[in-house]
């Protein structure tokens, strides 16, 4: 062991080769070990972990994986419905710190099941919705937070292209509308795209790796504090993810790549473009975005600091996307929450 270091491992070997990559490259950790169920998803994880194959311990059962290895952080990157067990596992084995794949469950009694068990142990966690870490993403909060625009009464978010999926992706979307709105969401409108009519009230995406098992739809969402987002999830749409977020005195346009800023001299006034919060770094294609995520994931192990995505966004953003299920099954009906957990 790397004196001072923080063991990691990882439980998923598809998705879980971009946070190898993040511990391979975060001076914070030591990455010691990766289970899967199937062993010929190793091979990807070095490759997408950027690491010599075989270079860390390999396991299939990540309980045996936890007796042996002494670890302090470990990631859940599992297919979507599979997140729970691994995660309150690791919890009741005294990890100190899990970060979660997104979206945190395809259920409320599983996310509340991980809610309970990791405040039982006092185990920290985030959820993996990466654009929580991006500083240009920090930067428009942080100045939606300090007035810069009047506070925030609409957010427009659009994802476009083939993978626009409801959970696999939208969670995403969906996640970021909750990041900026900064409340509890109380109700919800939707409408899925066309084809997805009877999708029916429960999640259905088998793992969430095919788009035809997973809806785009447009919501409707209210938040506590008056804030009300538009989210649009459409395939048959050029590939983008962007926001749109609008105050009394100005707005904020903000993708990927860029930030385009506008205020006015008046509430409601007309718009002039300015210079837009100077947060550097926007989404990096690859593993690069999680770096921050496990280096936030050490602090809170070690000094207590918040998470800037927390399983409790992570619960909401759930229920958001439940409650869309729900509300398409019944003619787009304004569906109340917070929802039953059965």
């Amino acid at each position: 062991m790397s004196e001072g270091k923080l063991r990691a491992a990882v439980i998923g070997g598809g998705l879980g080769g971009s946070h190898g990559y993040a511990y391979a490259r975060a001076p914070e950790y030591e990455l010691v070990a990766i289970c899967d169920l199937n062993p010929d998803v190793f091979a990807r994880f070095y490759e997408r972990a950027e690491l010599p194959p075989g270079s860390i311990n390999q396991y299939t059962d990540y309980h045996e994986m936890f007796e042996k290895e002494g670890l302090d952080v470990v990631t859940v990157a599992t297919p979507d419905h599979l997140h729970t067990d691994p995660v309150c596992d690791a919890s009741n084995a005294g990890i100190r710190g899990i970060i979660c794949e997104k979206p945190l469950t395809t259920t409320i009694k599983d996310a509340d099941r991980i809610i309970e068990t990791i405040e039982a142990n006092g185990t920290k966690m985030s959820v993996d919705h990466t654009r929580s870490w991006i500083p240009a993403f920090q930067a428009v909060r942080q100045a939606v937070l300090d007035g810069e625009i009047g506070g925030l009464t609409r957010i427009v978010a659009h994802m476009g292209g083939r993978r626009s999926m409801l959970f696999r992706n939208g969670t995403h979307l969906i996640d970021g509308v909750c990041f900026f709105a900064g409340a509890s969401p109380v109700w919800v409108i939707a409408a899925h795209e066309q084809g997805f009519e009877d999708y029916g009230p429960v999640y259905d995406g088998k793992g969430g790796r095919d788009p035809q098992y997973d809806p785009g739809s447009t919501i409707i969402i209210e938040f506590a504090n008056g804030v009300r987002g538009i989210v649009n999830s459409a395939k048959l749409t050029p590939q983008l993810f962007e926001y749109d977020l609008q105050g009394p005195y100005g707005r904020y346009w903000l993708t990927d790549r860029h930030c385009t800023a506008w205020k006015t001299e008046e509430q409601e006034g007309t718009p002039i473009q300015t210079q837009p919060p100077q947060g550097r770094g926007y989404l990096d294609p690859f593993g690069a975005n999680l770096i921050p995520a496990v280096q936030e994931m050490a602090q809170m192990v070690l000094h207590d600091a918040p998470s800037s995505s927390s399983p409790y966004r992570g619960r909401d953003s759930l229920e958001i996307m439940l409650a869309a299920l729900i509300s398409q099954t019944k003619g787009s009906a304004k569906i109340e929450l917070p929802l039953p957990r059965d």
